[in-house]
Formats: structure tokens, C-alpha cells, sequence
């Protein structure tokens, strides 16, 4: 019940603050973004392999990274640093809204490109990509609300029908990066 009511509140929410906030969009190319925000859901050891290896690769491509994790379960073992945290339902409210000292410090700092790697809806994190101040929002279609601005829609590869055999394809943050950087460096804009 409470899962529904959370959802209902976040759609409502998120309609309004799409409706009324005036954000400058624009499509940002791979090549052309310098700060990144990344988004991620945590592994519940708090290592993050994967997630650690994609910001060593977009650092090695000259980008300032920002990475928000967020983890379910009640405490989180890594420390809050200025470009890596992970954040848990400890500081968010009852409807998983993050505290308002990260919502503030979201809407102070500006970021070329978003990139959102969950691959299933999480509240939390869906409030970050809403109030992050960014260009450019990039994610996978996991709501009906218009949060990103390019859409990755992930969910016609999970499963695929190959004669009588039907196989799931579980597709990972690293795939989705590669997807999205792929697609990033790919269009070619006029800027």
C-alpha cells in the first residue's frame, strides 16, 4: 500500500515540478559533456565494481563525474564524499524523498549530462534525476513522466522469442552505459 501511495505522490509530484520548472534542455554529446551525474543503484556490499570502472572511464575521457548510488538497506558503510555517495531510505523521508540538504546541494550544482544506469524504478534516485540540474538527462523508459530527455527503451531486449525456445536477456549497468555512450558519441548535433 505504502509502495503505491509513495508512487502516487512522486508522479503527482514530479508532473507539477515538470510542468512549472523552466530548465534549459539541450541534447549534449558525448564529446561536448565535461560533468557528468551518474545514477546508480548499489550492490548491497557497497563495491560497486562496475560503477567504479565506468567512472574511471569517463574520467579518463576528461569528465568531472558526480556518482549518487542508492542501496535498501538501513546503513550504508561508505562515506558521503563530494563526487561518490550512496545514499539509503535513512535519508529519505517516508514517501523516499532524499533529505532536503541533498535536494539543495542537487539544485546548486550543474551538470552537462545526467546518466541514469538503474534498471528498475527507484524512488530516491528518481527524485535526483528530477531535481538535478543538468542539460541533458539520459535513462531507460521506467516511467510514463518525461524525466529524461533521451530515452533508452531497454525493455524489448529482455525478452526475445527465438522459435519454440524463448530466452531472457538480462541486460547490466555496464551494457546500459555502452548503450548510452554509444548512442551520446553517435548523433551529431549543431550546436
Amino acid at each position: 500500500m505504502f509502495k503505491k501511495l509513495n508512487n502516487y505522490l512522486f508522479q503527482k509530484r514530479a508532473k507539477k515540478i515538470i510542468s512549472t520548472l523552466e530548465r534549459e534542455r539541450r541534447f549534449v554529446n558525448y564529446n561536448n559533456a565535461k560533468t557528468v551525474l551518474l545514477l546508480f543503484e548499489s550492490d548491497f556490499s557497497e563495491k560497486n565494481p562496475e560503477i567504479r570502472k565506468i567512472i574511471y572511464k569517463l574520467q579518463q575521457d576528461g569528465k568531472k563525474v558526480s556518482a549518487w548510488g542508492f542501496v535498501d538497506k538501513k546503513l550504508v558503510a561508505t562515506s558521503i564524499m563530494p563526487d561518490f555517495r550512496i545514499l539509503n531510505y535513512k535519508e529519505t523521508n517516508m514517501f523516499h524523498v532524499p533529505e532536503n540538504s541533498f535536494i539543495t546541494e542537487l539544485e546548486e550544482q550543474k551538470f552537462d549530462l545526467l546518466i541514469d544506469l538503474t534498471l528498475k524504478p527507484l524512488l530516491p534516485l528518481q527524485y535526483v534525476a528530477l531535481y538535478a540540474n543538468a542539460l541533458c538527462k539520459t535513462g531507460t523508459r521506467n516511467t510514463e513522466l518525461q524525466l529524461y530527455d533521451f530515452v533508452l527503451d531497454i525493455e524489448k531486449l529482455m525478452t526475445h522469442k527465438e522459435d519454440a525456445e524463448t530466452y531472457e536477456f538480462q541486460p547490466d549497468e555496464a551494457y546500459l552505459f555502452q548503450q548510452i555512450i554509444f548512442y551520446l558519441k553517435s548523433i551529431q548535433t549543431k550546436d
